[in-house]
């Protein structure tokens, strides 16, 4: 998969790969999404703040285990492309929550309420369909490859060499910083799944312990009436027997 489907290539390089990815996912929610596009640049919002997981991840860190197995299906038939057709699909299922609020709650959004989003299998299902539905041509994405880097260049040829250096250092600290906030978080909700996990489970051992109780009190209590159900039936016999001497 590294290799193969040119995962390793995001790793590379100080992320530069990764960072073109990035690039052309605004490009193509500019293109696509305008609404959303211009949202973000209002609020200051780019795509590594939200999407950096989803590259890198292949959006196993947050969503549902069906969702992602869905996604890695198609992954595995159609390539590292398909990363952009689930994120297109994401936004534009979630456009009037997200054109309705600010700087602060786009970052939670992404990073609480969307997976919720698909807590339900027939949920991830019909995003998936959409995703499929989006048009996106390997033309398109080389052409806003070919931006990316064209940009670069231009970047490196005005910039001060120290202090295009200390800006790149920058960026790569602030990126350091939020995926260790985000592995803290994730950190923090395996700790509270498996908090829930014990208490559900203890809770069933409980319920299956105070089931087994009753259950043997109603077999003592079957027993015993049918043992009184013999009795009763003894004394009736002997009633009979009585009376038949009479």
């Amino acid at each position: 998969m590294m290799f193969k489907y040119e995962m390793r290539e995001v790793f590379k390089h100080n992320f530069e790969n990764l960072h073109m990815r990035f690039y052309q996912l605004e490009r193509l929610i500019q293109d696509q999404i305008p609404d959303i596009y211009y949202h973000f640049m209002d609020l200051g919002i780019e795509a590594h703040m939200y999407a950096s997981q989803w590259f890198l991840t292949l959006f196993t860190a947050k969503f549902p285990l069906y969702m992602v197995f869905h996604i890695i299906d198609v992954f595995l038939a159609e390539g590292i492309n398909v990363i952009f057709n689930v994120a297109l699909a994401l936004l534009k299922t979630s456009r009037r929550e997200l054109l309705a609020i600010d700087f602060e709650g786009v970052l939670k959004f992404f990073r609480v309420s969307l997976p919720r989003k698909y807590r339900h299998e027939e949920e991830a299902l019909e995003l998936m369909n959409q995703a499929m539905s989006i048009k996106i041509t390997n033309k398109k994405l080389k052409k806003y490859e070919k931006e990316y880097f064209a940009l670069k260049e231009a970047e490196a040829m005005q910039a001060d060499p120290v202090e295009r250096l200390t800006r790149e250092n920058q960026r790569l600290l602030e990126a350091n910083m939020r995926l260790e906030q985000e592995n803290d978080s994730l950190a923090h909700e395996l700790v509270t799944s498996k908090v829930k996990l014990r208490r559900d489970l203890d809770e069933a051992e409980d319920r299956a312990e105070n089931t087994g109780k009753a259950h043997t009190l109603l077999s003592h209590q079957h027993n015993h009436l049918v043992r009184e159900s013999e009795r009763m039936s003894n004394d009736l016999e002997q009633v009979r027997g009585n009376g038949h001497l009479e």
